[in-house]
């Protein structure tokens, strides 16, 4: 898989790099399925595509990806409040554009996946 396909844009690299300690207790909750909601959203939102799923359990990535959905989710929350959005309002785009996303990297063809990488980046 691409590096965009995991999510492993430089905004997450960045994020990574300087909140390690976040990430441990990210993977920890992950670990014993003690999430918070956004966290947890991320995860089991992946249940619905099981290509992508597929693709990133061979990858042994599937955690990490979601801690990286996690960030890109929390991004996406900022983005639109920055907007003007209230807060349920802007979990709910940020939820959509998240499984727009995994749609794209579910697909078996790489159709749509070409526009949602290029967004990330």
């Amino acid at each position: 898989m691409e590096q965009e396909e995991l999510l492993r844009t430089d905004s997450v690299i960045a994020f990574r790099a300087e909140h390690p300690e976040t990430i441990k207790d990210w993977e920890r909750q992950l670990a014993k399925d003690e999430c918070t909601p956004d966290l947890h959203f991320c995860y089991h939102a992946l249940e619905d595509y099981p290509n992508l799923i597929a693709r990133l359990d061979v990858a042994e990535y599937r955690p990490d990806f979601a801690i990286n959905a996690h960030i890109v989710h929390a991004r996406f929350q900022e983005q639109f409040l920055d907007d003007g959005h209230t807060g349920p309002m802007a979990l709910e785009h940020a939820n959509n554009e998240l499984l727009k996303i995994y749609g794209a990297l579910n697909e078996k063809e790489p159709v749509g996946r070409a526009a949602i990488l290029k967004s990330l980046q």
